[in-house]
């Protein structure tokens, strides 16, 4: 049965949490939502679905500046990210003290959670990377639109569409981090054990990218022939996902 929690931070913030974890679950799944998302996507009502069938509990959140609850009212910046996800990661790990944490990260959920287990204690060892935005600093930073600029500067953020969800604030400090974390450079491959999916045909990340950066750190990627970002042009893909995350995570 789906429950809801509302996750308080050192800071005050609060991280709202939806959960489905079976009694006796030797795994939980932390579902990390990529950008424009919240903890109610597709991908993760699939896990969602998926998961609990094999005894693999499933818990998703929203990130900073995301969801349409108190999360998004916390500023968009990569500590701020990696805060949630840690206070989440806490949360896991007090309910189900001996269950085995595992990361799904989308998008730009793969992004964070690659800086995260590359820079912060955690407790996950196996981390499925759906869709990653390995160049997320580059969407932001590569082509600078100049009336983009000036509005950062006149007011301090600005809300771009990217058309993959509900558009969200993202604040001068967000660039900032973004010009610092670049994954290609920041990633430690001895802190997880990983394994990458990607449309083939994804125009939000270039598959391309995705490639290189498997091969960089020796990461196993499955292209999805003639799929797009959300890996759900057929009605039958998302369940291949399904698939490879659960004999990833060991179903």
């Amino acid at each position: 049965m789906m429950k809801i929690e509302k996750l308080t931070k050192d800071s005050g913030a609060t991280v709202p949490v939806i959960y489905d974890v079976p009694d006796d679950a030797g795994r939980v799944v932390i579902m990390i939502h990529g950008f424009e998302s919240s903890k109610e996507c597709a991908t993760g009502q699939m896990l969602f679905r998926r998961m609990l069938p094999e005894g693999i509990g499933v818990v998703a959140y929203d990130q900073p500046g995301h969801g349409s609850e108190e999360a998004r009212e916390e500023l968009l910046t990569l500590d701020n990210c990696k805060s949630s996800l840690r206070r989440v990661e806490d949360f896991v790990a007090s309910m189900w003290p001996d269950a085995e944490i595992m990361y799904f990260g989308s998008s730009f959920g793969a992004y964070l959670t690659g800086l995260y287990v590359s820079s912060e204690s955690h407790r996950g060892r196996k981390f499925f990377m759906r869709s990653a935005a390995v160049n997320m600093p580059e969407l932001f930073l590569g082509n600078p639109d100049p009336e983009a600029l000036k509005l950062l500067e006149t007011q301090g953020y600005v809300e771009p569409d990217l058309g993959t969800g509900q558009i969200v604030k993202v604040p001068l400090q967000m660039f900032e981090d973004f010009r610092d974390n670049n994954l290609f450079e920041k990633f430690d491959r001895n802190q997880v054990e990983a394994v990458m999916v990607h449309g083939e045909k994804d125009t939000v990340i270039d598959p391309a990218k995705a490639r290189a950066f498997a091969a960089k750190f020796d990461i196993p990627i499955t292209l999805i022939p003639g799929e797009n970002h959300s890996i759900c042009l057929n009605p039958e893909s998302p369940d291949i996902v399904g698939d490879m995350a659960i004999e990833f995570f060991g179903g």
